[in-house]
């Protein structure tokens, strides 16, 4: 065996391990990769692969830079047979990363295309979720709720807890978008139970932060209490700076419920913080509900109005022509 051909195995296990750790610790996969001497002399097929594990933990992370620098690389290689296999998840990535920077249109473009060369129930399932996310964004909550009905019953013939969890998060998060705060503490409660059973840590921390944010909302501080340090605990170990926002937020507006005085300098450890949440819904979330309860100046921040998004490899994608 060749010193090459032993350095080539030694990276395809270093990717194997990286892939293993997406769903327990994406911040260690991102660590592995990062690890990874080299990887510009990879056979290019190991090169895609190299990217698209990168891209599946930076989204898990919400790491956008790191999505878009290997979104960028991956569509260099958009002829190749390991880049075409994997089509589908790439396309799904590329939509997430849309919808989070605010290109609603091409993001929903991204994931119907991913749909026509899903392979699987299993990869429609999760792409009818992601379409019924850019729906909500875009304030079309019957649409929304259209398309998560679809995916649950993708999901329960799957027998997918963990993205039912995803779709009870998402039906409770709609519920919150309508003031039905029952109906989104129901859904935030499954979503919890959900993710728990099966162990997805960061899913875990979405939903417990949004369950906190009800309590906080319908005044139950008993129930915060009882909920609040398990969630913390986990939100401060994971490497989401947006969550850790939010809860910095929920947990000052449960403070003041509570009566305790807040130091001065919590106006602007708020502020700092408001520019970390994650997206313009979630700041349009904060001024509406947790502002007025802190006595902070709203940012009436609006939602983001859907800009258009423009690449040269991006126009394959509207296309959708990979065969």
């Amino acid at each position: 065996m060749t010193m090459a051909s032993k350095s080539v195995e030694q990276q395809m296990d270093l990717l194997k391990e990286a892939r293993d750790y997406l769903s327990v610790k994406p911040s260690h996969t991102l660590q592995i990769l990062d690890s990874m001497e080299s990887r510009e002399s990879l056979p290019t097929a190991l090169k895609i692969r190299w990217h698209i594990i990168r891209v599946r933990a930076a989204v898990t992370t919400n790491q956008l830079d790191l999505v878009e620098q290997s979104l960028e690389q991956l569509f260099n290689y958009d002829s190749h047979a390991y880049f075409n296999d994997r089509l589908s998840t790439v396309l799904s990535a590329l939509g997430i990363w849309l919808r989070r920077k605010g290109h609603f249109k091409e993001a929903d473009i991204s994931l119907i295309c991913a749909l026509k060369h899903a392979q699987g129930e299993r990869q429609r399932l999760l792409l009818t979720n992601s379409r019924a996310l850019v729906a909500r964004h875009l304030g079309k909550h019957k649409q929304a709720t259209a398309l998560y009905k679809q995916a649950e019953e993708i999901a329960l013939a799957l027998k997918d807890q963990s993205t039912l969890a995803t779709i009870n998060n998402n039906l409770g998060a709609i519920a919150l978008d309508l003031g039905d705060y029952n109906l989104a503490e129901l859904q935030f409660r499954l979503a919890l139970k959900g993710y728990q059973n099966v162990a997805k840590r960061s899913g875990h921390i979405t939903a417990g932060i949004n369950l906190l944010f009800v309590f906080v909302l319908k005044g139950e501080l008993i129930n915060f209490q009882r909920l609040y340090g398990p969630v913390a605990t986990l939100t401060e170990a994971f490497p989401n700076q947006s969550k850790k926002a939010f809860l910095a937020w929920i947990y000052a507006a449960y403070q003041v419920k509570q009566g305790t005085q807040q130091p001065k300098s919590q106006k602007a450890d708020l502020m700092a913080a408001y520019a970390q949440l994650e997206s313009s819904k979630v700041r349009q979330l904060v001024d509406k509900y947790l502002a007025p309860i802190l006595g902070v100046k709203p940012q009436n921040h609006k939602l983001d109005a859907p800009r258009a998004f423009q690449s040269d490899w991006f126009r394959k994608v509207s296309q959708c022509n990979w065969q």
